[in-house]
């Protein structure tokens, strides 16, 4: 019995101890979730500016000239980042150096997003992130294309 009772006075009331550990982890369990959203907004923007490309590079690949696909990539692009919630700061579509608009060519597209990450206030995450994607579709082989 005595051997109990000094084991407890010598390490005392444990009370409270928990609500201490809790109050120390918090902030780090804060961050650590932050930082999971942080990966997960890069790496969603990531899919939709990629989706964006190829949607607009397929669209360009159908048209019947290099003027009237110009016309037709930054549009579609926007309107496929725009339909996924994607609030890019400075948005731009433009060929890419693989265009080869030709029958049997093939049409690359370049979109670049910037996305802000301002909202993130607890980790230091840079302003914003430039998000820039390429994608290429074939203009089939039997057609006629406009020069």
């Amino acid at each position: 019995m005595s051997e109990q009772r000094s084991s407890r006075s010598r390490f005392g009331s444990e009370r409270g101890s928990s609500a201490v550990v809790f109050i120390l982890l918090f902030p780090v369990f804060v961050m650590f979730v932050e930082l999971i959203v942080l990966g997960g907004r890069i790496a969603s923007t990531n899919a939709d500016v990629q989706s964006a490309a190829q949607q607009a590079a397929r669209q360009a690949s159908l048209a019947s000239g290099q003027s009237s696909a110009a016309g037709l990539i930054g549009p579609t692009a926007m309107a496929s980042l725009q339909a996924k919630g994607v609030a890019c700061q400075s948005p731009s579509a433009v060929f890419g150096g693989g265009t080869n608009f030709v029958a049997g060519g093939s049409v690359e597209v370049v979109v670049t997003c910037t996305v802000s990450l301002s909202d993130l206030d607890l980790l230091s995450a840079p302003g914003s992130v430039k998000v820039t994607k390429t994608a290429a579709e074939p203009i089939e082989l039997y057609r006629v294309v406009e020069p």
